[in-house]
């Protein structure tokens, strides 16, 4: 049976971004903003885009509009299905911590809501170095809330992973890391990368971790695959899964890479003295 989008996330998407590029008067049928799908990719830049930055007559907002409209739907297919899988079992016990690294607008934390209840809670920590996504993103939050149906969502924004802002003590809580299409940016550093994870993870919970990673499966994308995999190695998580496959949607079938990690709870204490 091919992979449908709930219709929570459906009736998102509508109200924050379809209907709202619908109603500018730049915009026609087929062609919001005034453009068809290939000017629009220049426009965002096929993803890659500094989005904080206007693009002609385009104002930064203009831009993740479109990156929302274009892009973020095959992002949402992809990681509802892995979340459908993930809890196929059960839904976790205690409240999710959701680390979400190159977020974009909020993509992880509805994939999540989608697959949740109103009875379920999780912190998320939304990680994106464009301000103008991180607003659209807790704009697509915003109008989760007003949803009878979906989960409770404390949200936590930031634009890099040493900047989040989090009280609580670490505890025992669960804790889901989202890599997606993060590898795909030709600047990342993977070391900095799994040093800033291990950081924020140790601030965060001792609990149960488990890393998300999907991408395109184009080798190009993928480069930087192999050395994240045995950077988390090294960190004590074990791979669960890693190989390309396809999700069978009601438009199309997505192939892409994916990846699944997972690390059990650390109860090693540190102590000091001789």
């Amino acid at each position: 049976m091919p992979a449908t989008l709930p219709a929570i996330i459906e009736d998102l998407r509508k109200s924050v971004v379809t209907d709202r590029l619908r109603r500018d008067p730049r915009s026609s049928p087929g062609h919001p903003l005034g453009l068809d799908r290939t000017s629009a990719a220049e426009v965002i830049g096929w993803g890659q885009a500094n989005f904080d930055e206007p693009f002609e007559a385009l104002s930064a907002e203009d831009r993740v509009l479109l990156y929302a409209y274009w892009n973020q739907r095959r992002h949402l297919e992809e990681l509802s299905e892995a979340f459908r899988q993930l809890f196929s079992a059960g839904r976790p016990k205690d409240p999710l911590i959701v680390i979400d690294l190159g977020c974009g607008p909020f993509t992880g934390g509805l994939a999540l809501a989608g697959q949740l209840g109103p009875e379920d809670q999780f912190d998320y920590i939304g990680v994106d170095h464009s301000h103008a996504m991180r607003t659209l993103g807790e704009r697509f939050a915003i109008a989760t809330e007003r949803i009878d149906s979906a989960p409770q969502i404390e949200r936590h924004w930031s634009a890099t992973v040493s900047e989040v802002d989090w009280q609580p003590p670490p505890g025992w809580r669960p804790v889901v890391v989202i890599v997606s299409f993060l590898l795909a940016s030709p600047s990342l550093d993977v070391g900095v990368l799994i040093d800033e994870l291990e950081g924020i993870l140790a601030r965060l919970s001792r609990g149960d971790t488990t890393v998300v990673y999907t991408n395109s499966s184009k080798p190009d994308p993928n480069r930087s695959f192999p050395a994240f995999r045995d950077a988390l190695t090294r960190a004590g998580f074990r791979v669960l899964a890693d190989a390309t496959g396809d999700v069978e949607t009601e438009r199309r079938t997505l192939e892409f890479r994916y990846a699944l990690f997972h690390r059990r709870q650390q109860r090693t204490l540190q102590l000091g003295g001789d």
